[in-house]
């Protein structure tokens, strides 16, 4: 990491001055840190309090990690807090842990070494595989508990003797003193959120590493939760429910962020877009106030006219949808109910208006058949004609990963053979196709990430030790070796819905029996009138 990033809007503090001295850490690169609405959002929050100093220290390879602000290093904190965005993270969480000469494992702390917390999407996911190496996660939204969290810290002088208290408090789960499953906390209203308009932007040249994926631009969460429930999607389950940002909360923010962030493009954060009411007529707000504009994944039902013209005249050049499944058929059974035609339609609007589009796509879901890898082709192709320049149709195809608290969470991860063959076939009959390309990534590590998804406790070891040797594949397979754990006997097997799992010990709201009901309704899409075979998968006639 270099040393000289310039930027505007970060706070320095005198470190001297404050009770707590507290380290945001990222366990991936600069760009990926600053491109993470809720790292602004921690950065912001914590910076708030008179009585915090809030740093930022990004993941800096074997260096000793340090801050960004003041060169800090990690273990002279009093507080470290890691930001798990993504599993695969997880090697170099413990690689900056033990870079920063703290024991990795929890129980070989002393009093000296800073309390290390973690939180984010994957600890409501399943916070086992590293469990042994946090001293405490944050099961849900960060709003609701951290002011309680620093506060009974402070009350305990800063000792890590108070686990225990700490261990009490909603939503905080403590490996070694949580009993029961903690209960995910959540933030009630988004106009309670907190809204980071002063964020810190780099001072880089557009095509410089350093710059955020979207440029320079002011992030804006105008809606949290997703209210579709697609069957293998985690924060359609465990981000309910869905909450909207008022439109002229959001309009407010916008023009108080743009005057202290000084930039010129507005960011619209959301898991579903689509699910915002008033989508369209804040696209055209924001762009006729001379900004420029960009939004991530599109479905297909919120695509019109009117909102492509917005985005276009916003400067935005390609949308994204997510079809995920290539046949009716499949979309159906994944409780995305969309047709050929409609997204064809979608994309026929995309076209007019914008000039490329990208659409995710993943191999291996539930009932996929050979005639599903075939209808990705098919519509691919269709689309491809409709005049999208060279490269114009971007196709990011990757494997399904079976994710906790979803209705798919029980089923077997295909083979990594048959995602290279599907992978193999899909790319085959599109590569003379001139406007398709593909992308995606390689479905070995779509195995690790199911490891790391679904294994418990155990799996823990398996971390540390690539974490070790460095964290490659190379690694992993070599830590799976001397573990002896088999990655095909966690991930590549159906799972018992009446046994107890490591991701059990957090409860996000969402009963088993509900994803149960879930996983029927998927199988009983593929049901035939006159079926009289007992499906293994879910004890329902179908084929």
């Amino acid at each position: 990491m270099r040393r000289d990033i310039p930027e505007i809007n970060a706070i320095r503090k005198d470190l001297r001055k404050v009770d707590i001295r507290f380290a945001l850490a990222f366990p991936s690169g600069y760009q990926v840190a600053m491109s993470c609405y809720g790292f602004h959002v921690l950065y912001a929050m914590l910076n708030a309090r008179s009585d915090v100093a809030c740093e930022r220290v990004i993941n800096s390879g074997n260096q000793s990690p340090y801050s960004l602000e003041s060169r800090q290093q990690l273990r002279d904190f009093d507080v470290v807090g890691f930001s798990l965005q993504f599993e695969t993270d997880y090697t170099d969480v413990l690689r900056m842990i033990s870079n920063a000469g703290i024991p990795l494992r929890s129980i070989d702390r002393k009093a000296n070494h800073p309390l290390i917390v973690a939180g984010g999407p994957c600890v409501s996911e399943n916070p086992e595989p590293l469990s042994e190496y946090i001293d405490l996660f944050v099961v849900g939204d960060a709003e609701p508990v951290l002011d309680d969290l620093l506060d009974t810290y402070l009350e305990g002088n800063l000792s890590r003797q108070n686990l225990e208290t700490l261990a009490e408090l909603p939503g905080i789960y403590a490996p070694r003193y949580s009993e029961e499953p903690v209960k995910r906390v959540w933030c009630k209203s988004l106009e309670e959120a907190y809204r980071p308009t002063m964020q810190v932007i780099p001072q880089v040249e557009e095509d410089s590493p350093f710059m955020p994926v979207f440029g320079k631009s002011l992030l804006l969460e105008i809606s949290r939760g997703c209210e579709w429930g697609c069957r293998f999607c985690l924060i359609g389950f465990t981000g309910r429910p869905m909450r909207n940002l008022s439109m002229k909360t959001a309009l407010s923010a916008i023009e108080e962020g743009v005057e202290r962030s000084g930039v010129k493009k507005v960011t619209l954060i959301a898991p579903s877009l689509s699910g915002y009411r008033d989508l369209v007529d804040l696209c055209w707000s924001i762009v006729n106030s001379g900004l420029e504009i960009s939004v991530s994944s599109l479905r297909v039902d919120c695509i019109s006219d009117e909102l492509l013209e917005a985005l276009a005249k916003g400067g935005q050049r390609t949308a994204t949808l997510a079809p995920e499944a290539g046949t009716d058929r499949l979309r159906t059974v994944l409780n995305k109910g969309f047709s050929d035609d409609e997204i064809f339609s979608a994309a026929e609007a995309i076209q007019q208006k914008l000039q490329n589009l990208k659409m995710y796509f993943i191999l291996g879901l539930p009932t996929e058949t050979s005639a599903d890898l075939e209808g990705i082709v098919d519509l691919a192709s269709r689309i491809g004609s409709l005049g999208f320049p060279s490269r114009g149709v971007r196709l990011s195809i990757n494997p399904f990963v079976p994710k906790p608290h979803t209705p798919f969470m029980w089923e077997a991860q295909p083979s990594i053979e048959y995602i290279r063959k599907a992978t193999n076939l899909i790319s085959s009959k599109l590569k003379g196709n001139p406007r398709v390309s593909m992308e995606g990534f390689d479905p070995r590590w779509g195995a690790i990430e199911a490891l790391l998804s679904l294994g418990g406790a155990d799996v823990g070891k398996v971390i540390e030790l690539s974490s070790l040797y460095g964290g490659s594949l190379g690694a992993w397979r070599r830590a799976l070796n001397e573990t002896r754990i088999s990655l095909k006997d966690i991930i590549n097997r159906e799972r018992d819905p009446e046994a107890f799992y490591p991701w059990d010990k957090v409860d996000v709201g969402v009963s088993k029996t509900f994803l149960l009901k879930e996983r029927e309704n998927a199988y009983r899409e593929i049901m035939t009138p006159n079926c009289s075979i007992k499906c293994s998968k879910c004890g329902l006639n179908c084929t």
